[in-house]
């Protein structure tokens, strides 16, 4: 690198998968990157997993004019000098850095005025110093969020009101070995605070989260097109759900996980909140399917009159991993019979093995569904 004359370099990418190897250091890192920031870099990629001892970047690359994508994994240490401006970053990925201190995370953020999309996902130990993770950038448009979640994580606090698209999914940190660290970890899992102003154009929200306060969250995004939810069982059924007087007058397309106990009493509530919903899906995610082995479905006393969706909108209705139970099958039968204006419906169950059904039982089943009475007379339907 030292001896490369070229005035322009548009792109660095650097990985040691299984730490450093040969002749390669940490200060061989921070020289190629203070070389690299000085050729007008556009874009730095950086992934040094498995490397103990986090490796400090630069300050010079915290200042960096040109930057237009940062891409940091592993193994760096995220240690924000106070003047910091990175006035092209566009792009942001950070994926088990480590950060040096509560606030180098906010500086950085900070110092990105037209940033756009943001990843960050925390594994394990590094979150210690992220009590409160704080997102306040009024320019981005798409922020996906993984957080590993213990005892050192209290709060979500957002303030991005431009944007459009936001992925949040949280998990515990149980599978993570920490005792190489000095850190006494002591993991309480009763949840965390949320904040948030409002986000007017947020058009789609994809939620995966066994902690998240369900109704401060599903209170900021009736503006949504496109809603995906996995979300926490709760003892009381009331809990689970969000209060009256909340319309997803925009919502077009609700993606909902069927892993959690009360999940079709917060389909029931979606579907009378959501009078323009046109697709509907009801899936059971490949890594829940061990969550909850036969999730109940209990609908029936909830719909005391047909949805406005059903009657007016829905086009499109799938599920996908369904056990096949009666009650499931009863509430397949009550979409089938009340959509009115419904052109497809896709049903995909199980494999036998996993099954609430044998074989010939799964037959009879289809055929039931079959020859039930359809509120479309368009209506395809597919059983895969």
């Amino acid at each position: 690198m030292p001896q490369h004359r070229a005035p322009v370099i548009e792109s660095l990418r650097l990985s040691f998968s299984y730490g450093y190897k040969g002749s390669v250091t940490r200060e061989d890192i921070r020289m190629w990157v203070a070389i690299a920031v000085t050729r007008f870099l556009r874009e730095l990629s950086l992934d040094l997993t498995f490397e103990v001892n986090p490796t400090k970047l630069p300050s010079s690359l915290y200042t960096c004019k040109s930057l237009v994508i940062l891409e940091l994994e592993e193994g760096i240490l995220v240690d924000v000098p106070r003047t910091t401006c990175l006035p092209s970053l566009k792009t942001l990925l950070l994926q088990g850095v480590t950060y040096a201190d509560q606030k180098s995370l906010h500086r950085l953020l900070s110092s990105c005025p037209v940033l756009e999309d943001l990843f960050v996902k925390h594994n394990g130990c590094e979150s210690e110093h992220l009590e409160t993770f704080s997102v306040i950038v009024p320019s981005l448009q798409r922020l996906t969020l993984k957080i590993c979640r213990g005892s050192f994580f209290k709060a979500l606090v957002m303030n991005t009101p431009s944007l459009k698209y936001f992925k949040f999914t949280d998990y515990t940190c149980e599978h993570h070995d920490f005792s190489d660290t000095d850190i006494d970890f002591d993991f309480d899992y009763n949840g965390y605070s949320f904040y948030s102003d409002d986000m007017p154009k947020l058009e789609e929200m994809e939620v995966d989260s066994t902690y998240l306060d369900t109704e401060n969250f599903v209170s900021l995004i009736t503006h949504v097109k496109r809603l995906s939810l996995c979300l926490p069982d709760q003892a009381e059924n009331e809990k689970a759900l969000y209060r009256e007087g909340i319309v997803f007058s925009q919502l077009r397309r609700l993606k909902l996980c069927s892993c959690t106990i009360n999940w079709s009493k917060l389909l029931v509530r979606l579907l009378k909140d959501s009078p323009n919903l046109q697709e509907l899906e009801i899936h059971l995610d490949g890594a829940h399917t061990n969550i909850c082995e036969d999730p109940p479905v209990c609908w029936e006393n909830e719909l005391a009159c047909v949805p406005d969706c059903l009657l007016s909108s829905l086009q499109t209705f799938k599920w996908t991993r369904i056990y096949g139970s009666q009650k499931e099958v009863d509430l397949v039968k009550y979409v089938l019979r009340n959509a009115r204006c419904l052109k497809t419906a896709t049903i995909l169950f199980r494999s036998i093995s996993y099954s609430a059904l044998e074989e010939d039982e799964l037959e009879m089943v289809i055929q039931d569904l079959s020859l039930s009475s359809r509120g479309s007379k368009d209506v395809k339907l597919v059983f895969v």
